[in-house]
């Protein structure tokens, strides 16, 4: 689980987020695309 934990927050980092909580209200705010869309999945 850690793992996947520290997978999220670096592919968030990659695309700019400095602060963890701004990026999990940024993936959370259309939660069925974003993830897709992180992912490079329509």
């Amino acid at each position: 689980m850690a793992m996947l934990s520290n997978l999220a927050i670096l592919i968030l980092a990659g695309l700019g987020h400095a602060s963890i909580p701004e990026a999990c209200r940024w993936v959370g705010y259309d939660c069925f695309t974003r993830p897709l869309g992180l992912l490079g999945l329509p």
